[in-house]
């Protein structure tokens, strides 16, 4: 029954055409974005697959191509509440929260549908994981140490201390992917330290690559796929079922303010 937290002030622009890259995320008093596209924001505030582009059905086509910056901060109240918040109940509230800006500055009504989509599985493949498990549990990151994932450059992924949720969210945004949603299906619970490396598939040109099965006929390196299984022992498979989708009924462009 308690007033639910909320922005006291928000500032939205759009982003410098010369900016490249973006971030998004709360600090303690704030929720910050840079180069977003209100695609992501969506994604983001509704706790969708982020990778995953066909889980935001409808709306203009700028929705994913104009990107904004946001500055919005909460009042004092509702920051001192959010602070006492376990941490999955203080993502929660904050998600909460920027559904209702969204709603109030970009006049975004949605609602949800289950619908039966293509989509990709995440499975052990045969012999298993090669996944290292860490000797202790993961610390919280210092100055000189990390827990989590890394993507270091294109092909590249560290991860220490991560878990199937980490690495599914990471591999789904993968431009091999091509906007599905990825389920793990491995049985995995625990946390795990790993190394992968693969060839991106823009910079596979005419190869003959396979999005499939990750063949290649040149001698550029193993695909994601490749990858998946003979680093982690992981398999991507493609299936279909039924996937929330958040369905755009009305959107607008913000005024700058």
């Amino acid at each position: 029954s308690a007033k639910p937290p909320e922005f006291e002030v928000a500032t939205i622009k759009p982003t410098n055409p010369s900016e490249v890259g973006g971030r998004m995320g709360f600090n303690r008093d704030e929720f910050m974005t840079n180069g977003q596209t209100l695609k992501a924001l969506i994604k983001f505030a509704y706790d969708l697959n982020f990778g995953s582009d066909q889980q935001v059905i409808g709306g203009p086509d700028w929705i994913g191509s104009a990107r904004f910056d946001i500055s919005a901060k909460e009042d004092p109240d509702s920051s001192a509440m959010l602070q006492k918040l376990p941490p999955n109940q203080m993502k929660d509230a904050m998600r909460l929260m920027l559904q209702a800006l969204l709603a109030d500055r970009f006049k975004l009504a949605v609602h949800h549908e289950n619908r039966i989509l293509p989509l990709y599985t995440l499975v052990l493949a045969k012999g298993g994981m090669k996944m290292a498990v860490p000797e202790s549990p993961a610390t919280p990151n210092t100055a000189n140490t990390w827990h989590g994932i890394q993507v270091q450059g294109k092909g590249r992924m560290e991860g220490r201390g991560a878990n199937l949720q980490m690495i599914t969210n990471v591999i789904s945004m993968q431009s091999e992917i091509g906007g599905r949603m990825v389920i793990d299906k491995t049985g995995l619970t625990g946390t795990y330290d790993f190394l992968l490396r693969w060839t991106p598939e823009t910079l596979k040109g005419g190869s003959g690559q396979s999005s499939e099965t990750g063949a290649l006929t040149n001698d550029l390196g193993p695909s994601l796929f490749t990858a998946l299984q003979d680093d982690l022992g992981l398999k991507i498979e493609s299936a279909k079922a039924p996937v929330d989708v958040i369905v755009i009924d009305r959107v607008e462009m913000p005024s700058e303010n």
